[in-house]
């Protein structure tokens, strides 16, 4: 793994995340780490770390948004109660959290000289 959770913590400062759920955040963020770097990682640097930190946070906030919503219940009035929940689109669930991934991979690699796409 390019971070483990005693990085997030101790260096990256990271709070969010709890232990029990930091590998599986991690282990998404680094995939994209990977493809958006072309997999040129060969030396895991604090910047790349920072990256993976970064996007499983980013990642670990959208998902937490969502995480408790209901599904089904657009609307319900009785006797002047009335509930209507929220209704999240998976699709743009997938989209908000891919694109929070990325800039936060951005933001931390800028620099490197590891996001160069190159011409072809």
């Amino acid at each position: 793994m390019y971070a483990e959770y005693d990085y997030y913590v101790n260096y990256w400062a990271g709070t969010l995340i709890p232990a029990s759920e930091f590998n599986q955040y991690s282990a998404k963020a680094e995939r994209l780490v990977k493809f958006v770097t072309q997999h040129r990682v060969t030396k895991i640097t604090d910047e790349v770390k920072n990256a993976v930190c970064a996007a499983a946070e980013a990642s670990y906030e959208i998902c937490s948004s969502v995480a408790n919503i209901p599904q089904g219940v657009k609307s319900e009035n009785t006797d002047g109660y009335s509930v209507t929940y929220k209704d999240y689109d998976a699709d743009e669930l997938k989209y908000k959290e891919q694109s929070a991934m990325l800039a936060a991979i951005k933001q931390e690699l800028s620099g490197t000289g590891l996001l160069y796409q190159g011409v072809c």
